[in-house]
């Protein structure tokens, strides 16, 4: 029994009882809201560590006094308590009543306070055929027959969802009883005033209110409620309540969910239409759905189902959904089960489970046109009136058996096709760990993969597509980013075991919101789903996939060699039901005679039994982003410096900082015929060159500190003072100032480092990240020729102008870009944009800086600047021929092409469940 301790939500006994990991499952039979927790939550979590060490206050007093200001009432007036359980049991003690009444169906802890001092129990039966709501006849009944001295009423109950008039409560005070309330789903009620007695403690001496903070903000791992009541009895709780019964963190959280406004009318705009469209589904299938104010549902199975509450429990939960047997609550029969009312995804998938349970046979009335009560019941297979059917995207996943073996480019390919061929659609991965970031219009930071898809796909990209974004910053740590903006910097082991069970919110909301605005999304994994370690709290392969109900297509890299075992061992390694979800295999980057590689594809699919979905030929200088640098240990990294009189390009180094990030600044100076990039990371490999780049980076103390211990200082400040051109962007232009300085602690434990001192400014590191898109112009020289220019900031350094920088050029002149058609864009008709002066330049303009990142994206301006290199080597200037960001929409269709003749895509299609083209 999956209610074995009395509670739903118990994921150790459910698997015990289905053989499944916690994870697999999606728990209906717990209340707690799908929005949350809110992003506060992760912010106190990640602080916390540093006050582990003290008590807690033992009288909660922050949370207490924002409890006094949320509600109007004095704090004395109010307790807080390990979550509302306890409370109710701390008030029935206190009261200590002889008889008590109680309105049934109810929660059982009610009951069993009660019982627990010897109180006998007199029940006030609640009536379906009145939705299970609390009566004035029935009231009046328990008045004249029951003799308690105090009622105990849930409102909104648990487990109807039936709020109680006011008016009744009131009724029982006049008689001269206590009432205790049990508002702890009121919350989720949009007009709460109307409905709940909270402020009328200061009425009522014998009127005591207990709340949960627990479900509505979705953190019942942390436990934390309080009550109201008259200071007398909150005093006498109190005396009876165990020391420090509410620990540090939970006050923590409290006080900030306190301040979570957004997060509370999101969810009130979000749950009344939702329980809306779920009940009309449950009812659909022959269900009898109460109604509900809250964030859960009542049902009532037909007499003449084949199976009973406890059978269903089971069977649901064999198919990894768990349901709450609401037999247990005292006033209901073994054919009741409560379900929450959670995201659009999970509800369907609620659905799907109950009409495998109920199959169309004429032993189930569920799959017959019968009359249950006022509820018609539809067969399962009937049609359902369009404006009752979800409209959610088909899913379709692409995940590799390892890392770098070409998921983002499948994933760009298919989104291309897809888009090709009218559908509308968008990319999604779940969590990315790269140093590459793309700004979105709305100034946040997202992985580039996610961003360089939507490009594919011809949409702005949105944070949604990549909802947590990890940016390593040293060893074993990362900064946290969460929808483009950073949380933190973590450990990997505080991530997985602090962050990890907040995420999985946040990124099946962001999935959701995507499939509610497409017609397909293409899901890309992480690494390899087979990562046994790291299972049991994924977030990014194959719980991704089932969250978002989406086959799998798994990807290999035939080029590194052991593909045949690499796919065998990763389907070995996966579960049952996650094998089931692999629909085909697509082999990666394959170079040579397709013939001698038939036998092996015919083995694979006997195998398997699942089918080889197409063999990719390597497709070479494709000229689109490469997601880490993985991609880096190839020809780039490999390159000489040859001597420059026998070169024939020019040479340009770029020093390869160990957290470089960003590091598609340079795909346009690659895809340059007369540039020649190479990467260096040791004195050695200095060469002669044209010029030096200093590139941004996740930590610039760490780059510093790196650039020294390499021995590269040396040679780049030999080089500027010996007339080298030197470009330092973001981290890199940072370096070339005179000190870092990090009085906050947020890059270095080193609150002071001395930079190059080739600029004269210092760099102040803020606690906020500045992300933003900018345009504008560029001129090198004060009287040099003007280009326009656009691209992003992404850093958290603040530059302070020392004596000495005002006689230096300004290249840039930028100001926010205008995004179309958005309140921006709106203000900027009526207000001329800010426009301000960026990076700085040497006198002669070989030495420069910027925070701009993709400058050299920039067509007109980077010509110029390789011309005037060219210049230094007495070579004719060029002209500007490559048009970069037109060469990329080539790339995208060349890839899409690619993909076309090397995939077998109608079974991909199939696969999806879309109309491939020659269906349309």
């Amino acid at each position: 029994m999956l209610e074995r301790f009395g509670h739903g939500g118990d994921l150790t006994t459910a698997k015990e009882e289905f053989g499944l990991e916690p994870s697999a499952f999606t728990d209906f039979s717990s209340n707690m809201n799908p929005l949350g927790p809110p992003a506060a939550v992760g912010e106190v979590l990640m602080d916390y560590a540093k006050r582990i060490s003290a008590y807690p206050d033992p009288a909660a007093r922050r949370l207490s006094s924002k409890l006094a200001l949320r509600h109007g009432i004095p704090e004395d007036y109010l307790l807080a308590g390990n979550g509302a359980a306890e409370l109710i049991d701390l008030a029935v003690r206190v009261l200590s009543p002889v008889k008590a009444a109680l309105a049934v169906p109810c929660f059982q802890e009610y009951g069993d306070a009660l019982s627990k001092i010897g109180c006998e129990l007199y029940e006030i039966p609640l009536k379906r055929s009145n939705q299970f709501r609390l009566a004035e006849d029935e009231v009046r009944t328990a008045l004249a027959e029951s003799g308690a001295s105090l009622y105990v009423l849930g409102s909104p109950n648990n487990p109807t969802g039936a709020l109680v008039d006011p008016r009744l409560i009131e009724m029982i005070l006049d008689s001269g009883a206590s009432v205790l309330v049990d508002e702890a789903f009121m919350d989720f009620v949009p007009d709460e005033q109307e409905w709940s007695v909270l402020q009328r403690v200061v009425d009522h001496e014998r009127l005591i209110v207990t709340r949960s903070m627990t479900k509505f903000y979705s953190i019942p791992g942390i436990r934390l409620g309080y009550a109201a009541a008259a200071p007398s009895i909150i005093q006498a709780m109190r005396r009876l309540q165990v020391p420090w019964s509410v620990n540090s963190l939970a006050q923590e959280i409290g006080v900030a969910m306190l301040d979570e406004g957004e997060f509370e009318q999101k969810t009130l705009r979000w749950l009344p239409e939702e329980r809306r469209w779920l009940a009309e589904q449950l009812q659909n299938r022959g269900l009898q759905a109460m109604d509900s104010a809250t964030n859960y549902l009542l049902l009532h199975l037909p007499e003449n189902t084949a199976l009973d509450a406890g059978q269903l429990q089971r069977e649901m939960g064999r198919r990894g959904v768990l349901i709450r047997n609401a037999s247990r609550f005292p006033g209901l029969d073994g054919r009741s089960i409560r379900v929450a009312v959670k995201l659009r995804s999970h509800n369907l998938r609620l659905l799907e489970a109950l009409d495998e349970c109920f199959p169309c046979d004429t032993h189930s009335s569920l799959a017959q046109n019968q009359r249950f009560g006022d509820q018609k019941l539809l067969n399962r297979d009937s049609n359902v009136p369009d404006a009752a059917k979800p409209k959610l995207a088909a899913t379709l996943m692409i995940q590799g058996t390892a890392s770098d073996v070409g998921k983002s480019m499948v994933t760009t390919a298919l989104c291309r096709i897809f888009t090709q061929d009218g559908y509308v659609t968008k990319p999604f991965k779940s969590q990315n760990m790269s140093l590459n970031a793309y700004v979105t219009l709305d100034g946040k930071e997202i992985g580039v993969a996610q961003g360089m898809q939507a490009d594919a796909c011809g949409i702005a990209a949105t944070t949604d597509m990549n909802p947590i974004l990890l940016k390593p910053s040293g060893e074993m740590a990362s900064q946290v980013v969460v929808h483009g903006k950073p949380l933190g910097n973590l450990k990997a082991k505080a991530y997985r075991e602090q962050y990890l069970p907040v995420a999985g919110a946040i990124v099946r909301e962001a999935l959701q919101r995507l499939r509610e605005s497409s017609q397909i999304v293409v899901m890309e994994g992480a690494g390899s789903p087979a990562e046994i370690n790291l299972k049991d709290r994924d977030i990014v392969n194959m719980n991704m996939a089932a969250w978002g109900d989406a086959p799998v297509i798994l990807v290999s890299d035939i080029d590194r060699g052991g593909v045949f075992a690499s796919i065998v061992g990763t389907l070995e390694l996966l579960e049952p039901e996650e094998r089931d979800r692999v629909c085909g295999f697509i082999i990666n980057k394959f170079r040579g005679d397709i013939a001698l590689l038939k036998p092996g594809l015919d083995w694979l699919e006997s195998k398997t039994g699942k089918p080889v979905l197409g063999v990719l030929p390597y497709l070479p200088e494709l000229g689109l982003e490469a997601e880490d640098s993985l991609s880096l240990n190839g020809a780039n990294r490999r390159k000489a410096a040859l001597p420059g009189a026998l070169r024939k390009k020019l040479d340009i180094a770029v020093i390869s900082l160990p957290t470089m990030s960003n590091f598609t600044d340079f795909d346009p100076l690659d895809a340059e015929e007369d540039v020649a990039l190479r990467y260096v990371d040791k004195p050695e490999e200095w060469g002669e060159p044209d010029a030096v780049i200093l590139p941004g980076c996740k930590n610039t103390f760490e780059a510093l500190r790196w650039l020294r211990t390499q021995g590269l200082e040396e040679p780049l400040i030999r080089y500027v003072e010996g007339g080298g051109s030197v470009v330092g962007i973001c981290g890199g232009y940072e370096m070339l100032g005179a000190k870092l300085i990090d009085p906050l602690g947020v890059e270095s434990e080193a609150s002071v480092m001395q930079a190059l001192e080739i600029f004269p400014f210092e760099t102040i590191f803020a606690a906020e990240k500045k992300t933003v898109r900018v345009e504008g112009n560029a001129m090198l020289t004060p009287n040099g020729e003007s280009y326009p220019i656009s691209g992003y900031e992404i850093h958290m350094g603040e530059l302070v102008m020392q004596s000495g920088a005002a006689s230096l050029h300004k290249p840039f002149f930028v100001r926010e870009a205008v995004i179309k058609g958005s309140n921006r864009e709106a203000v900027s008709a009526n207000a001329k944009p800010l426009i301000k002066e960026e990076g700085l330049c040497s006198e002669d303009g070989k030495v420069w800086g910027t925070f701009i990142h993709g400058i050299f994206h920039n067509d007109g301006f980077r010509r110029s600047w390789l011309n005037e290199l060219r210049r230094h080597r007495n070579w004719p200037e060029l002209p500007s021929a490559l048009q970069f960001r037109s060469r990329r929409e080539l790339a995208f269709d060349r890839l899409a092409e690619h993909a076309r003749n090397h995939l077998n895509l109608p079974l991909i299609y199939e696969i999806a469940g879309l109309r491939g083209r020659d269906q349309l």
